[in-house]
């Protein structure tokens, strides 16, 4: 099959980095939503060429070049949708947003449900694991706003949404790593394993 035909047939691409095994297990995550059209590529493999065949990027959390951030900028603005996860910070300006040195670790999501994307999600707090960037908006809507336990909101999104350009470009953060929350909840903190957490033998999952 031409490479052109695959990636008509796999309109979703997830870039990732070996150094990061978290990122590849986006392209599970689509496939269990029920997107099948989605593909898997090395950071190192992807350039214009390669994105300009796609419709939208999912970026798993990795460091970026100033060249790799001027690549996916363009992108978007020529029509591209880029998800970032745990975005590099130079990623920041596309993204609508302003960094700041802060984070937060093992807190809270609240999605605004009055308007999609939100509309229909839950509408209580929800836990996640793992580390969020804190920022602050600068032109990007919030889709989730962070808190610092289940009823202390903070000023800070989790969850954002820019327009770019005139072709219909997106830029969408998840200010922690989507991907991590959820390997975490399932199977628990990687850190942890083989090691006794509640006192009660046997040693449990």
């Amino acid at each position: 099959m031409c490479t052109a035909a695959l990636a008509q047939s796999n309109p979703v691409l997830v870039v990732g980095t070996t150094s990061n095994a978290f990122t590849s297990y986006y392209t599970e995550i689509v496939r269990a939503e029920g997107f099948s059209g989605a593909s898997y590529a090395d950071l190192t493999t992807v350039n214009a060429s390669v994105l300009a065949s796609r419709d939208v990027v999912i970026l798993g959390e990795t460091p970026l070049t100033a060249a790799q951030v001027t690549m996916f900028a363009d992108w978007v603005t020529a029509g591209g949708k880029l998800i970032a996860m745990r975005p590099d910070k130079q990623l920041a300006g596309l993204l609508g947003l302003t960094t700041t040195p802060n984070t937060l670790a093992e807190g809270y999501l609240l999605i605004n449900t009055s308007q999609a994307p939100g509309a229909g999600l839950v509408s209580q707090t929800i836990q996640f694991h793992g580390t969020a960037d804190r920022y602050t908006l600068s032109g990007a809507t919030a889709v989730a706003t962070l808190y610092s336990t289940s009823t202390v909101a903070t000023a800070n999104p989790a969850v954002t949404l820019r327009s770019v350009g005139a072709l219909g470009g997106q830029a969408a953060a998840f200010t922690y790593d989507l991907a991590r929350s959820i390997v975490y909840t399932r199977q628990g903190n990687p850190n942890w394993a083989g090691t006794e957490r509640d006192g009660i033998p046997p040693v449990r999952s």
